[in-house]
């Protein structure tokens, strides 16, 4: 596994952490009768966690690596419906979708999203149905399943590269 991929994952998860918090920041503040502060709080977790995931992942930290997965299978499926619309977008989003609108006609395109995006909402009346998937989201949940950190953390709690520890414990042997 390429470090570049690595680094592109973990830059852009920061990046929209970054601006999703500051997006998120006034609905917090005022909580406006159209979103409710619950559904903004969950959103600026989202955004927290997307920003912690892509700090470890840069650091090489395992949990950096299941964090980021974690991210991007939340920014993977793009969902419309009259009951929930759930949409999420992490630095750079690319998605192909499809829906139906309430008079039966489908229409399919494709949307970017760039820095942090998200949509959560819950009973939208006249909303149209449509489901996505982000193309970035899959490559990157690919790649991450794939990549192993160097660092692991020891019994002890310390961090240690991997292939520092068989050298240690060999000279330690001899």
């Amino acid at each position: 596994m390429s470090q570049f991929w690595i680094r592109v994952i973990a830059i852009l998860e920061i990046v929209g952490g970054v601006c999703g918090i500051v997006f998120q920041v006034p609905y917090l503040l005022a909580a406006p009768a159209d979103r409710h502060p619950l559904i903004a709080g969950i959103t600026f977790a989202i955004y927290l966690l997307s920003l912690v995931a892509g700090i470890t992942l840069l650091l090489e930290l395992p949990f950096g690596r299941i964090a980021s997965i974690v991210i991007q299978a939340i920014e993977l499926p793009k969902y419309m419906s009259q009951l929930l619309i759930f949409m999420f977008s992490f630095g750079f989003d690319a998605y192909p979708y499809g829906m139906l609108t309430k008079n039966a006609q489908p229409i399919f395109g494709v949307e970017f999203k760039f820095l942090a995006f998200n949509q959560l909402f819950v009973n939208v009346a006249d909303t149209p149905v449509g489901f996505g998937i982000s193309i970035p989201a899959c490559a990157f949940l690919i790649m991450l399943l794939k990549y192993r950190p160097k660092q692991t953390v020891l019994d002890n709690g310390s961090l240690s590269d991997a292939g520092r520890t068989e050298q240690i414990a060999g000279s330690e042997r001899g």
